[in-house]
């Protein structure tokens, strides 16, 4: 007797300046290693930096606040290798990085998914106890076409039959040894296609679970459960509505992610001199609610990154080898990378997950200090030529690197990098300076006592 498959919880490089002279003897290539190129500041020439005393302040990065969409579905609650919860390991995580020192300053706001439609019970034996969530998940259908978890009254509610003709409904029941995997005849062999793997037998259950439970409207997900506040101020009340969480029911990833992003736009258009990114963190892909194709979902966060002002998507996923063999890492990679912040966080649950996870914030709160800085205002007044007289610069010691002025994001690339403004001075004023995304990783990976520099008063080195 073969089972049924479906799951029981639905659920760098920067430009170079060039040297002295009238286009200096290393024009615009020249640069080293990390095709950094290095301007000595002596030279008047287009490939170098101009000959003047500007203002230089050591770059003050932007603030940093994260709209976090968590997963709270019923499959959280799944062991990991050392036999506790995968809820309580991201529990202790999110404790440690919320209260840890270096997150303070960083702006903090939580929601969660699913949300659920009210007085719905974790468990039901009938279809009354599920009111607005009703029915409940006590029949299944099975040898049905397209092949998919299709809860069923009777045999009229399931989809077109295979070309045996055979259309079943037919009490829910699971492997003994295998819970995810349902089965169609009680106390009989659950079988596989996987050689050596023993499903045991199916056997029924005594309850289920309420099949329209889940609320898919995004403005319930795009009300945050704490609003963003600075920690470490802001710590208290989110690590008690963390405690105070309990998970239960399926996967709305696609309102979810929108929810998040429309949180995060919200408040950056009220804090324009803020980067404000969405955090999804999940353990599955999406099992409920529309839209539910990862190209679709991914497609949601690329709408943040191209929005105004821009919201980045990171992705944390914590995933059995399992799921990683299913595509579930592929997957969560597709939304990151659209999301504009290139791959996702992997959690593997055979390992430490709470060092994982923490580690997967801690990233993401050190992209605070080396992508966006504030413009510094220019000593004893008067208006700051954006276009003419800022530059960047990344010092360590005596070699001093400046970095193109690429006037917009269009103009990034792998190659060359460089700097643009959060608004294009012909057409506003801008409030920060974002790093394209190669500098920004040669700035993370700079050594220790490096410091990203901006200068005022100097012709700009442009691309």
């Amino acid at each position: 007797m073969a089972c049924s498959s479906s799951k029981s919880h639905p659920g760098s490089a920067l430009g170079s300046a060039g040297n002295a002279g009238n286009a200096g003897p290393s024009g615009i290539g020249g640069g080293d290693g990390l095709n950094v190129g290095h301007g000595n500041g002596n030279g008047g020439g287009n490939g170098g930096n101009p000959k003047c005393a500007g203002q230089v302040s050591t770059a003050q990065a932007i603030p940093l606040d994260m709209v976090i969409m968590l997963d709270t579905s019923s499959s959280m609650l799944d062991e990991t290798s050392t036999q506790e919860t995968k809820w309580a390991a991201v529990k202790r995580a999110l404790q440690s990085f919320l209260t840890d020192k270096a997150s303070a300053g960083i702006g903090v706001g939580l929601q969660y998914f699913p949300q659920l439609k009210p007085n719905t019970p974790a468990s039901c034996t009938n279809d009354a106890q599920c009111g607005e969530g009703a029915p409940c998940f006590l029949n299944l259908c099975f040898d049905s076409i397209p092949e998919g978890l299709y809860p069923c009254s009777t045999v009229a509610d399931c989809p077109r039959t295979t070309q045996s003709g055979l259309r079943r409904c037919l009490p829910v029941a699971q492997c003994s040894n295998a819970p995810q995997y349902f089965c169609p005849s009680v106390g009989a062999e659950c079988t596989t296609n996987t050689p050596g793997e023993n499903l045991g037998t199916c056997v029924g259950i005594a309850e289920s679970f309420c099949v329209n439970a889940t609320i898919c409207d995004v403005p319930k997900y795009s009300t945050p459960a704490v609003a963003i506040a600075a920690l470490p101020d802001a710590a208290a009340a989110l690590v008690a509505s963390i405690n105070a969480k309990e998970p239960l029911g399926d996967t709305p990833t696609g309102p979810a992610l929108s929810g998040a992003i429309l949180q995060a736009s919200a408040w950056a258009n009220a804090h324009k001199d803020h980067r404000v990114v969405a955090v999804l963190a999940t353990d599955g892909v999406p099992t409920q609610c529309t839209p539910d194709m990862i190209v679709d979902i991914a497609g949601l966060a690329r709408d943040g990154v191209n929005a105004n002002p821009s919201i980045s998507t990171f992705a944390i996923g914590v995933f059995s080898q399992d799921d990683i063999a299913s595509g579930a890492q592929t997957s969560l990679d597709t939304i990151a990378k659209q999301g504009g912040t290139n791959k996702a966080f992997i959690v593997d649950t055979t390992k430490d997950v709470t060092a994982q996870f923490q580690a997967a914030l801690d990233s993401i709160r050190g992209t605070r200090l080396a992508c966006e800085y504030q413009i510094p205002e220019p000593t004893g007044g008067g208006t700051l030529d954006y276009e003419h007289k800022v530059n960047v610069t990344l010092s360590n010691g005596d070699k001093k690197d400046f970095i193109f002025y690429v006037t917009s994001a269009a103009g990034c690339d792998a190659t060359n990098g460089g700097w643009y403004y959060d608004v294009e001075p012909s057409v506003g004023t801008p409030t920060k300076i974002i790093a394209c995304p190669s500098t920004c990783s040669a700035f993370e990976a700079a050594p220790s006592g490096a410091s990203v520099s901006i200068q005022l008063g100097c012709d700009t080195v442009i691309k």
